[in-house]
């Protein structure tokens, strides 16, 4: 049985890492076979200039890959999409022409946007797809994030 106490009064010699290992960007390459996990929504406001924002799509992509897990020296490896939402001035989902073109290059990879079929954002989790990572460099941080998603 866990004992918290225990675990927490246990002394440690060695210092931790303070970095990820992080899967090779493979923009060009085939793509990696991801599974879709956690989605959610979420606000955002531009830096500079706070008048200006929106509602994103954040979906949680785990790596299937053993190789990138080798390489990576974790068994899970998770990496985030984020897709800016358009919405209609009543706040729902804008289906109009060129609008949404992000969530519907996802929703035709993992085959959920046929038109008359019902789809909820949902759908997504459990579904495989083959992505591909991008690294990006933020105040001297390096992201690592799916840029792109095609049929698996």
């Amino acid at each position: 049985m866990f004992d918290a106490d225990q675990f927490l009064n246990q002394t440690v010699n060695d210092s931790n890492d303070t970095s990820l290992i992080n899967p090779p960007d493979n923009m060009s390459g085939d793509g990696y076979m991801i599974l879709a996990g956690k989605v959610d929504c979420r606000t955002w406001q531009k830096r500079d200039d706070p008048s200006v924002s929106g509602l994103a799509l954040d979906i949680q992509w785990e790596i299937q890959d053993e190789a990138v897990k080798s390489f990576c020296g974790r068994d899970k490896i998770i990496c985030k999409q984020g897709i800016m939402l358009d919405l209609t001035d009543s706040g729902e989902l804008d289906m109009g022409k060129g609008k949404n073109v992000g969530l519907g290059k996802l929703r035709e990879a993992l085959g959920l946007n046929t038109p008359g079929e019902p789809f909820s954002f949902s759908m997504i989790t459990g579904r495989l797809a083959k992505g591909f990572v991008q690294h990006e460099v933020k105040r001297e941080e390096i992201f690592v994030k799916i840029k792109k998603v095609l049929k698996a």
